[in-house]
């Protein structure tokens, strides 16, 4: 395989142009650079800018100098990518909001300003808030929405000071506010299922006004009292609801575990929750939700069982409605594994030397986008194999994937046409993936390694030759 980067960069991707191209920075040098610098970071995603532009002192000098400007920030550069995932989301009548938070470490770097504490101990970092669009069947179109923030020094071991704070004060507030900006842009005629963790249940976003385009699909956190049954509690109520059927999902790779299938038990019923006790008279009381209670049956002696009580606006009356639910609520997952990709997947963002956590945020924005890219072509490929790879690569990079699929193993048929999971299996085996039958499809970490392969064959095919 081909390892050094070369001063000669690739042509810029079209998924770029189509992600990017259309930027509102003010300037078409801007522009330009994020275009290169997008390609480039996809190219390499676990180098350094430094062995990016090795040998390139003007390409390393513009990168450093564009995560410098004040002048770009992470909205604008997320802004075509947003505006192209909408587009994507209008195709869909119902569109699935998975969201999640991670942090980003960067204690080893002491030089980085405007950090904040992460944890309980000396760890110093920044928070990040993702929302990605999903269609019904677990492809992610694009991410929407996202938030980045420090946390107060000063505000470290006040908890009891934190609850007396409004909620437009808190942490938890991104929740309402991704509901209020995706509210704006959602396309006329697709619904939108916001879904979270057990950080979303938040009694302020179960009351705060929503768009009737808009719906809720949480995972329950608290045992909260009821209004409705009264005089009870949500986790016995949702316990001793009927069971209306059992399913199987899919429960992907952690580190050190494999790839699972669970079989999961449904119980499913409608409930009110009581307004807080601490909360005053005037609190409006929640609308009625579904509650779906997925247990799963006969769990591996090695592995925690999944059990996941969902709180969601959306009406269920059958089992096959409970098990959408789930379903849907199962590919949040995706969200986890791009931040996943960011952090230890293939771009390695935390070991990105930049000194401040602006110019940071402003590389973490584009990292996300090309992350997005990958965990497309991951979920893509299993729900529609046998399409064309036009629509994942391009034109030169089809030519070189020809190439490779004669020389791999098992050798395709002659004459057969080159399908998408043909062209992601010969890209991921650059990546190490195997192929075997065990093996399942690709993940998102063997995809990146084999993508930067690509690209540098891609590359190779396009020094001129001269003959010596």
């Amino acid at each position: 395989m081909v390892e050094a980067v070369s001063q000669s960069k690739p042509s810029i991707e079209p998924w770029v142009f189509r992600e990017l191209g259309l930027s509102s920075l003010g300037d078409a040098r801007l522009t330009a650079r994020v275009l290169r610098l997008a390609s480039d970071l996809a190219a390499h995603p676990d180098l350094s800018l430094a062995s990016i532009y090795e040998g390139d002192w003007a390409g390393l000098k513009a990168g450093y100098r564009f995560f410098d400007n004040p002048k770009v920030t992470p909205a604008q550069l997320l802004a075509p990518h947003q505006a192209a995932t909408w587009e994507r989301c209008a195709a869909e009548s119902m569109v699935l909001i998975a969201q999640d938070t991670t942090y980003f470490n960067f204690s080893s770097h002491v030089a980085t300003k405007d950090l904040g504490p992460i944890g309980s101990g000396p760890e110093q970092g920044f928070l990040l808030h993702s929302a990605l669009a999903l269609t019904t069947g677990g492809v992610p179109l694009g991410l929407v929405a996202q938030i980045a923030w420090a946390r107060d020094p000063e505000t470290r071991g006040k908890s009891a000071w934190r609850k007396q704070l409004p909620i437009e004060e808190k942490e938890s507030y991104r929740w309402i506010q991704i509901q209020q900006q995706i509210a704006t842009h959602v396309p006329d005629g697709t619904q939108t299922v916001l879904m979270g963790d057990r950080e979303s249940d938040i009694y302020d976003l179960f009351i705060a006004p929503r768009d009737p385009q808009q719906q809720l699909l949480v995972r329950g956190a608290w045992d909260r009292r009821l209004e409705d049954p009264p005089e009870q509690r949500l986790w016995e109520t949702a316990e001793a609801a009927p069971v209306v059927g059992t399913m199987t999902i899919t429960v992907p790779r952690k580190p050190g575990q494999s790839e699972r299938e669970a079989t999961l038990e449904l119980r499913t019923t409608i409930v009110q929750m009581a307004r807080p006790a601490h909360r005053a008279a005037a609190t409006p009381v929640a609308p009625p939700m579904t509650v779906v209670l997925a247990r799963e049956l006969a769990p591996p002696d090695e592995r925690k069982p999944i059990e996941w009580l969902l709180l969601s606006t959306l009406t269920v009356t059958t089992g096959a409605e409970a098990a959408r639910l789930v379903t849907w609520y199962s590919y949040r997952w995706r969200i986890e594994r791009l931040h996943f990709t960011l952090k230890t997947g293939g771009s390695h963002v935390e070991d990105l030397q930049l000194e401040t956590r602006e110019r940071l945020e402003r590389a973490i924005t584009l990292y996300s986008i090309v992350a997005w890219r990958l965990l497309w072509m991951t979920y893509q490929v299993r729900v529609d194999p046998e399409q064309s790879p036009t629509v994942a690569f391009s034109p030169a990079e089809i030519t070189a994937l020809e190439r490779l699929v004669t020389t791999q193993k098992p050798a395709r048929p002659a004459g057969q046409p080159l399908t998408l999971r043909d062209a992601i299996r010969a890209m991921a085996k650059l990546g190490g993936f195997l192929g075997r039958k065990s093996d399942g499809e690709p993940g998102v970490k063997t995809l990146w390694r084999g993508y930067r392969q690509l690209q540098l064959l891609c590359w190779w095919d396009e020094v001129p030759r001269h003959p010596s």
